[in-house]
């Protein structure tokens, strides 16, 4: 083996360098090359975030130089989060235990995907009584989409307004459901052996378990507006944007709303493209269906033009613009916050850039791993 020469010479430590060390020499994860581009980082998964180091009221004439350069920041920095109900709302933890006992206003993190995640929903209400072990009962509805759900071993049989199913259980660990649109009257529902967690909603999809007692019980819906920093960078007249979620539960579900109804990124109403509202819709070509994995959606503008991609598709582009009101601007619904339009699902990454980048770097940040 042959030595290989040792230069003594000293190099000049860059002083930029100095600063972004952290006492133990290692660089921050946010100074990594795959984050170097962008203002702020949203990393639910891993319950990391990193914010511009440029003020508020700088954001709008601050040169995309100055917007990558970060800091670590708490989830309240970029996520002002809201829901009014507390034990009403259920997740799953980190050692798969069903919990209700989120305070209001608490954000929800859960692991039903074996990972954690931010999930959003929208508002709903259980029907059923005494949902832990419910007996056969008997319940007023009207002529729109319900959902059954229950976790067990038996079954429920639904008969009177409705003769769809019955829907049979998978055991104790699998939640099963069943979606149907009864005559409006009175739906009978019988219980059949062993029957938990109960929940019959008006609703298109089975959505988290709201445990109920004597009473039906709703859930507010929960609600995470971007805050005033995230908000400015999108309000520039060049951004970028990037969101990596999991299961879109509704046909034309937000995935990132602003004022009104309208969205920089949302589910077209078949879930199987991405569009961006604004001059006109802008969409990617087809994918598989955004509510059956998981996905990345991105989108980018400037005073040329704008691009959306998703799942690594090629990426779609035109000289039109994006919405124009972003003054609010939300994650998982938009400013007019429709229960329909909701982006009932789990996420996993928002990252923000105060500059159009490359449709390739687009392309790049939309594949999922």
């Amino acid at each position: 083996m042959v030595a290989q020469p040792v230069s003594l010479t000293r190099r000049r430590r860059d002083p930029l360098d100095l600063v972004r060390l952290s006492r133990t020499g290692a660089r921050a994860w946010y100074e990594a090359p795959a984050y170097a581009e962008l203002a702020a980082i949203a990393d639910f998964n891993a319950d990391r975030y990193a914010i511009t180091t440029v003020p508020l009221a700088g954001i709008a004439g601050a040169s995309a130089a100055a917007l990558r350069v970060k800091r670590a920041a708490s989830f309240a920095e970029l996520i002002a989060f809201t829901c009014s109900s507390g034990p009403a709302r259920s997740y799953l933890d980190a050692q798969g235990i069903l919990r209700a006992d989120l305070a209001a206003d608490q954000p929800r993190f859960d692991w039903t995907n074996g990972r954690r995640q931010l999930a959003l929903n929208g508002a709903s209400a259980n029907l059923l009584l005494n949902s832990a072990a419910p007996a056969s009962q008997n319940v007023a509805v009207t002529a729109q989409s319900y959902a059954l759900s229950f976790t067990g071993t038996g079954s429920i049989a639904l008969s009177g307004a409705s003769s769809a199913g019955p829907l049979a259980g998978a055991g104790a660990a699998s939640r099963v459901s069943l979606v149907f649109t009864p005559a409006a009257g009175t739906l009978t529902l019988t219980m059949s052996g062993d029957v938990r967690l109960a929940q019959l909603e008006a609703n298109s999809f089975a959505s988290p378990h709201v445990a109920t007692a004597g009473a039906a019980v709703s859930r507010a819906a929960e609600s995470a507006e971007f805050s005033p920093v995230l908000e400015a960078l999108l309000q520039r007249s060049a951004a970028t944007l990037v969101v990596r979620g999991q299961r879109l539960e509704r046909n034309a579900a937000r995935i990132v709303g602003v004022n009104g109804t309208a969205s920089l990124l949302r589910a077209q109403s078949n879930r199987l493209s991405v569009l961006m509202d604004g001059s006109a819709q802008l969409g990617t070509a087809a994918g598989p269906d955004l509510r059956t994995g998981s996905y990345a959606a991105a989108c980018a503008f400037d005073g040329t033009g704008r691009s959306v991609a998703r799942n690594g598709v090629a990426v779609g582009t035109d000289s039109g613009t994006p919405p124009t009101s972003r003054s609010a601007v939300y994650l998982g619904r938009d400013g007019a916050g429709t229960v329909v339009a909701y982006g009932d699902g789990w996420y996993d990454h928002v990252m923000v850039a105060g500059e159009r980048l490359t449709d390739w770097r687009l392309l790049n940040f939309s594949f999922v791993s």
